[in-house]
């Protein structure tokens, strides 16, 4: 009779199984399951402290914070502990590798890198042929594809950065060669400036496409668009060196320095050519930095980063309520608590929420008549704000399922000293904290008491 394991076609588990994935593997099969077809490893980040899933990390008090307009989320999943990324490393060369078709890395986790230039991604797979994967580097997705791009009929990639650094990276993307790609996937959410040195290029030579999302934010320095991007680029620089494509799906958020106010219609023109529905976004702030966010019907993402006031964020079409990660962020106007209502209703899946506004709420009310209810939130984060809306979102704001949360020493003061009944409800669960800029000479006991579940970890002044 033969063994199940010769049977299994699809797998999907834990990375904290991996080794005893491979262990089985080795000790009753060879090291193989011959028709395994499909295979999803998924992250299962968890809080060392009290295990778990969670989604802060260092990056979130880096440098990267104080550019403007930057996204720090997501917090890509690195490998603190050494030996785990051996062991993956030493995985996706596995003779468990061999019969794979497609493959699934959670898109939190960064594959290791390679340590020598002639190291091969996946050495033991050659009916790779679907395959979705986060990189840390523009670099490593061009040496990817160099290796499988004859093989690869879809890819998905998120990348943590995307900027060339290696000086051969140019002249490694003309030999890429993709002939047999049809659907391709690519994210990066932390602003890159170097969209017309990188993407461009490398879509250029994927003639093949058929259908293709793009996820970007695109920044700020000498290397950047001198404008925001639009209809009119879209289609020259990418479109019309795609000539089977059937299907573009885009989100697309740039940023200008000292930006020329436009008329949001004038964007919305340079679309008329693309048959399909399409709008756009235009916002300005007092840092003297605009920001355009083009996007295709219906919207695809999951995420909004640094929406103001003035974002359409709730419309009877119900728009973004697939949306799970929202950055606020305004220097013009305050949040009041009736935009934090429109929120709340028109994402009812939102997870995670963070807010930077130093300006003073306006329309304050000491009475609350029914608490604003974020059912689904899970993280908060509150790095630079004005103590109005800690008030707003732990006294005025029921959080059942809050349990991770990240917040500026000072307002967090106020809150514990405070007191308040529905702060002490909405803080009993939250099981990782990060306080920001503890004075070093402060006994932080008086505020962890605050959160009886609590796995601290706090962010001393510099």
């Amino acid at each position: 009779m033969p063994c199940i394991y010769d049977n299994i076609q699809f797998l999907a588990f834990n990375l904290q199984h991996l080794t005893d994935i491979n262990t089985f593997a080795e000790e009753n099969c060879g090291g193989t399951f011959p028709n395994l077809t499909h295979l999803k490893i998924m992250i299962g980040k968890k809080c060392s402290g009290t295990g778990t899933i969670f989604t802060l990390g260092n990056n979130l008090v880096s440098k990267f914070r104080r550019q403007p307009l930057f996204s720090i989320l997501p917090q890509l999943f690195d490998y603190e502990d050494i030996d785990m990324g051996r062991k993956i490393s030493a995985f996706r060369c596995s003779s468990l590798m061999r019969s794979v078709i497609s493959f699934e890395l959670d898109d939190d986790c960064i594959l290791p890198k390679l340590l020598t230039s002639d190291e091969l991604f996946f050495p033991q797979s050659p009916h790779l042929s679907h395959l979705r994967i986060t990189l840390w580097s523009f670099a490593e997705c061009i040496r990817l594809l160099r290796q499988l791009g004859s093989q690869l009929h879809s890819f998905v990639v998120h990348m943590s950065f995307i900027c060339i650094r290696e000086p051969d990276t140019i002249s490694q993307m003309a030999l890429i060669s993709c002939p047999n790609l049809k659907e391709l996937t690519i994210k990066n959410y932390r602003n890159t400036p170097q969209y017309e040195q990188c993407i461009l290029p490398l879509l250029q030579r994927l003639s093949t496409v058929e259908f293709l999302g793009l996820f970007l934010a695109i920044g700020i320095g000498r290397h950047a668009p001198n404008h925001f991007i639009d209809g009119f680029d879209l289609e020259k620089d990418i479109i019309s060196y795609l000539s089977l494509l059937c299907e573009f799906r885009f989100h697309i958020r740039s940023v200008l320095p000292h930006a020329p106010h436009q008329n949001v219609n004038t964007i919305r023109q340079s679309f008329r050519r693309q048959q399909q529905c399409v709008d756009c976004v235009l916002d300005y702030f007092n840092n003297s930095y605009g920001q355009c966010q083009i996007y295709s019907l219906p919207f695809t993402g999951t995420r909004l980063d640094f929406i103001s006031n003035r974002f359409p964020i709730f419309d009877d079409k119900n728009t973004f309520s697939n949306v799970t990660i929202l950055l606020l962020f305004d220097d013009v106007k305050p949040f009041e608590d009736a935009f934090f209502r429109v929120i709340a209703r028109a994402l009812p899946y939102l997870k995670s929420l963070e807010v930077i506004n130093r300006l003073e709420q306006q329309e304050k009310s000491k009475a609350i008549t029914n608490f604003t209810v974020f059912t689904n939130l899970i993280t908060l984060i509150l790095p630079d704000i004005h103590i109005n809306y800690a008030e707003q979102l732990l006294y005025r704001t029921h959080l059942p399922h809050l349990v991770e949360l990240l917040i500026h020493y000072e307002p967090l003061l106020a809150i514990v000293t405070e007191n308040q009944q529905q702060a002490r409800v909405n803080c009993s669960k939250i099981e990782l904290i990060r306080i920001l800029e503890s004075p070093d000479d402060i006994d932080l006991e008086y505020i962890l008491n605050f959160f009886p579940n609590r796995f601290s970890k706090t962010g001393k002044k510099k």
